[in-house]
């Protein structure tokens, strides 16, 4: 029984020094973001909102936080379309050459970035395309794409398509059953699909500085070079600010894999 409780012991004390070390550097970083310091030091030793009202009330980083989300607005809707599209191509369909179409839907997730970002700035420079927020859009679409189709493609599989067959039973045509029966089937899969594109997008660094310009830069890529030039507790903040986004999203994520658990379990009733 001894024995018992000091396995235990020891087991919980591991798993806080894993815990700790995987979380310490984010608590550090957090604190460091209510530094009233000039430059990041640690401990802090005055606590202050400083850092967070230059990142809320500086024109740069408003630029930088707006051309994020515009350019990741663009490639999480155009990475869903494409990648459920394709998905349900594959799960749905006898397309030819669907292996082919796999391989193609994923290789984005295995290549470099930096093999994109050198492709990408080759073939931009020819279509003078080197800072829109279109092409950045794009080039983000293809990272994106793969998370959706593979989402999407996971969720198709255990779907019973039998209701989709009874849909078009009953007189249904293609259309309507993909509208009225498949999306809302798969919705919280597609929209599981469409945050991950959106999180890939909104922190993209590598491709995004070949890509971006020399004119406003994305968020990361403005922290990438505020970390290079000069370190300022404001990236301190702004990591802080990037990191609440990302628990809201993966909350958000954690409701929707309810959700379609729940849809999982009546569906086969309906």
């Amino acid at each position: 029984m001894g024995d018992t409780v000091v396995v235990k012991r020891i087991r919980f004390a591991l798993i806080a020094l894993v815990a700790l070390y995987l979380i310490g550097p984010t608590l550090v970083v957090i604190w460091l973001s209510f530094s009233k310091d000039e430059v990041l030091r640690f401990p802090p030793h005055l606590f202050s909102w400083r850092w967070y009202q230059e990142f809320l009330f500086d024109e740069r980083w408003n630029a930088a936080v707006l051309r994020s989300l515009l350019v990741g607005t663009l490639a999480t809707l155009f990475a869903t379309l494409i990648g459920s599209v394709a998905a349900f191509g594959t799960a749905r369909t006898r397309l030819p050459g669907k292996q082919i179409v796999e391989v193609f839907a994923i290789a984005p997730m295995v290549v470099p970035p930096i093999i994109l970002a050198t492709g990408g700035y080759s073939l931009y420079s020819n279509l003078n395309m080197i800072g829109s927020n279109i092409g950045l859009a794009i080039m983000h679409t293809v990272l994106g794409i793969p998370y959706v189709y593979l989402i999407v493609s996971s969720a198709l599989t255990r779907n019973d398509p039998s209701i989709e067959l009874a849909a078009l039973s009953l007189g249904a045509n293609r259309w309507r059953t993909i509208r009225d029966v498949t999306v809302p089937a798969n919705l919280p899969a597609i929209i599981t699909g469409a945050l991950f594109a959106f999180l890939i997008s909104f922190d993209e660094v590598v491709v995004t500085v070949f890509l971006s310009g020399s004119m406003t830069p994305t968020l990361p890529v403005r922290v990438y070079s505020s970390l290079s030039l000069a370190v300022s507790p404001v990236v301190a903040a702004v990591s802080t600010v990037q990191l609440i986004i990302a628990l809201i999203l993966m909350s958000l994520l954690g409701q929707l894999q309810r959700w379609q658990r729940r849809w999982a379990e009546v569906a086969p009733a309906l």
